[in-house]
């Protein structure tokens, strides 16, 4: 056992040692994700499946394609080669939007989507909803000035208390902003250093939380860039077990803060109740501040967020996204000897009072920005209006399709699971196989806007008919994946469908040119993705 400690001690030493290099096995959130491994071997009815998929592909976002290549030697994005592998290659770019309204995108190609990311979960009611909408032109009209204190400020500082029983409130730009206002309170508070977290939680994109834990509960940094002196007043525990619990009892009394995901982004069916009530508990007894991120749970599980679904509340809360009503804004709520840390405290005019607590630094160019305020207004109000109903009627969503597609995975045999939280839900490949990838390819083809990786989320803009097309269009998926042999398990056997008229006048997709095939048969034909100047035959019958 002690040389086994030893070997330990000695791996983790090893890992702290040296910059942090980039290893994609090991790729942290939403850091772009890139595999330069060698293609993988494949049948030829692999081959000529995912060469007919390319071409197809390739020919119906052709606009999105070219801008990805257009824009690359001035656009420094990792959005546009994450998922990057050299058998998929033609195939790694994103869909370029420029039109939204409700659950639909479409595309510069024209393509129409139903919308499956929704901002990432920033998006609750649908794009451009009409009362967001107006409510941001109104103030366009009346100007968006920087600096002034505005009075949609306190009018959204109080809805925000309303909803989530926190005492104060304070506005920023970002959830990562919110979390990192959050620490910094926390540490004046207690005057500790050390915050606890947990492995596999998402807390945004500044360094002390793009971390990663060792076995000898060191922390190295997660990302090149970040130094591991940044990052050594951050724990890193495993989320939910009873072991956890032992090292933070044994610890408590040193920590400033303990932070939690409520329920992680990326593991939506852990939902750990008992867990976060003994939390409270043992924050409340050693004086260390008990943090909930609820960037993404806030108002779109309840609207009082995770922290009235579990019946446990905060010290201190961070919110974002679905408070913004699609604007970028960030919100730190919670009890107010904490949120007073920022301002001083109460005071009031006309007697001998002044500011007594102790603050910290928080501050902004873009806080409280009137258009920013001007939709987070305008969707707390529609949400109050609403009631709890609507979180409901948006979660229902995401349970039909959980039990339908899981049921109809297990029919066919397909290694795949939805898993779910609220209106929340990921898809998981349950096996170790090498081109679950495609599957998010093959949706897109077939009208869906979602990327692998990523959750996503329903709003109340999608109707019983959008979440059929989202079942269908992952049966239909799965099922081709099947037929061409990169899933395993049974395609579900369907009837054929009845032979398209060939029509010369409707060219399937944009750019396609008319002509004749060896056969001497009328046909469609497509660029060459590839090979400039060279065209290839684009099937009818796709």
């Amino acid at each position: 056992l002690g040389a086994l400690r030893l070997r330990v001690v000695a791996a983790d030493e090893a890992e702290l040692k040296g910059p942090v290099k980039y290893d994609v096995k090991k790729a942290f959130g939403a850091i772009a994700r890139i595999s330069l491994a060698p293609k993988d071997a494949l049948t030829p009815r692999q081959q000529t499946f995912l060469e007919d998929f390319t071409r197809r592909y390739n020919a119906k976002t052709q606009g999105s394609k070219r801008s990805a290549q257009e824009n690359r030697s001035q656009l420094s994005d990792p959005r546009v080669v994450t998922g990057f592998r050299p058998l998929l290659k033609e195939l790694i770019y994103p869909l370029v939007v420029n039109r939204s309204k409700g659950s639909q995108l479409w595309d510069v190609d024209g393509n129409q989507y139903l919308d499956a990311l929704n901002g990432f979960g920033s998006v609750m009611f649908g794009h451009a909803p009409d009362f967001i909408t107006q409510a941001v032109h109104r103030q366009v009209d009346d100007g968006y000035e920087l600096g002034p204190m505005h009075p949609l400020a306190g009018e959204v500082a109080k809805l925000v208390c309303e909803f989530t029983g926190a005492d104060r409130a304070a506005l920023c730009n970002t959830g990562s902003e919110a979390v990192m206002g959050a620490l910094r309170i926390a540490r004046t508070v207690t005057g500790r250093s050390t915050v606890a977290i947990f492995a596999g939680s998402y807390h945004g994109i500044f360094d002390e939380v793009l971390v990663r834990g060792t076995k000898s509960l060191r922390t190295v940094p997660a990302a090149p860039g970040i130094m591991a002196g940044a990052v050594q007043d951050v724990l890193v525990l495993d989320y939910g077990t009873p072991e956890t619990l032992e090292i933070l009892r044994s610890r408590a009394d040193s920590l400033a803060a303990i932070m939690v995901e409520p329920v992680q982004s990326r593991r939506p069916d852990f939902q750990p109740r008992e867990f976060l009530h003994q939390l409270r508990d043992l924050t409340q007894k050693s004086g260390s501040v008990y943090i909930f991120d609820e960037v993404i749970t806030g108002f779109r599980m309840h609207p009082g967020g995770a922290q009235a679904v579990f019946g446990v509340q905060a010290d201190v809360a961070t919110y974002g996204k679905v408070v913004g009503g699609g604007m970028p804004i960030g919100v730190i709520a919670g009890k107010r000897p904490f949120m007073d840390a920022l301002d001083g405290g109460h005071w009031q005019f006309g007697d001998d009072s002044v500011p007594t607590v102790g603050v910290t630094y928080f501050a902004g160019t873009f806080v409280r920005h009137p258009l920013a305020l001007a939709a987070a207004k305008a969707a707390l109000e529609h949400m109050k209006a609403a009631g709890p109903e609507l979180q409901r009627s948006v979660s229902a969503k995401a349970d039909k399709l959980a039990s339908t597609l899981n049921a109809f995975f297990d029919e066919v045999g397909a290694p795949l699971r939805i898993k779910h939280f609220g209106s929340l839900w990921k898809t998981f490949v349950t096996a170790d196989i090498s081109h679950g990838d495609l599957l998010f390819c093959l949706l897109r083809d077939k009208g869906i806007h979602i990327w692998d990786g990523f959750p996503c989320f329903f709003t109340t803009a999608h109707s019983e008919a959008d979440l059929q097309r989202l079942i269908t269009a992952f049966q239909d998926s799965v099922t081709e994946l099947q037929d061409a042999g990169f899933l395993p398990g049974t395609a579900r056997q369907t009837q054929a469908p009845a032979p398209v008229a060939f029509d010369s006048n409707q060219p399937p997709v944009p750019g396609a040119r008319l002509g004749r095939d060896p056969q001497g048969n009328p046909a469609w034909f497509v660029p060459h993705p590839t090979v400039p100047g060279k065209f290839v035959k684009l099937s009818e019958t796709r």
